[in-house]
């Protein structure tokens, strides 16, 4: 699941650019590459590896080289250049059974986006009761940066990725 909600925060990323900003000097800085760490849980604390070039990436290609980089930081491996350059950050507690959370920017960026696990839960489709695996999103944000409506428009964007994965798997392998 973590695969498609990188994929998924990527492009909306690339569609949201403000999401992908920092507050610097009184300017808002909009960064044009899309580097995304993603929340690494160690024995000794919570350490972040750096996924370069997000958007530019297909799903698998993504998914290989998050796997090298959990990899690195696992074995200690990792270098400073493997910890830095983020423009966002994912951090999921889902794993842990958590279904909500408030995460905390890491600055200089302007949002984090906090991932919930995944339950099946019943929901209404055409008038009718289903059973659909639902998870939360929290997207914190920086409002020196943010609006809430950026914000919802960003998380709306990522509940369309996510909930349509044909999109994902037009990319090709």
């Amino acid at each position: 699941m973590n695969d498609w909600i990188i994929w998924a925060a990527a492009q909306a990323l690339k569609a949201f650019p403000r999401v992908n900003s920092a507050l610097r000097n009184g300017h808002i800085e909009i960064y044009e590459d899309i580097h995304i760490s993603i929340a690494v849980a160690l024995e000794n604390g919570l350490i972040t590896p750096v996924l370069r070039q997000a958007d530019k990436r297909t799903i698998f290609d993504a998914a290989r080289e998050v796997r090298r980089l959990v990899q690195l930081v696992r074995e200690g491996k990792h270098t400073a250049d493997t910890l830095s350059g983020s423009t966002f950050t994912i951090t999921n507690l889902g794993m842990f059974g958590v279904e909500f959370f408030v995460p905390v920017i890491n600055p200089p960026e302007s949002a984090i986006l906090a991932v919930g696990k995944v339950d099946k839960k019943p929901v209404i489709i055409e008038n009718e009761v289903a059973i659909r695996s639902m998870m939360t999103l929290c997207l914190a944000s920086d409002h020196r940066v943010l609006d809430g409506a950026v914000v919802a428009q960003f998380l709306q964007a990522m509940k369309n990725k996510l909930e349509n994965p044909q999109s994902l798997l037009a990319q090709g392998s």
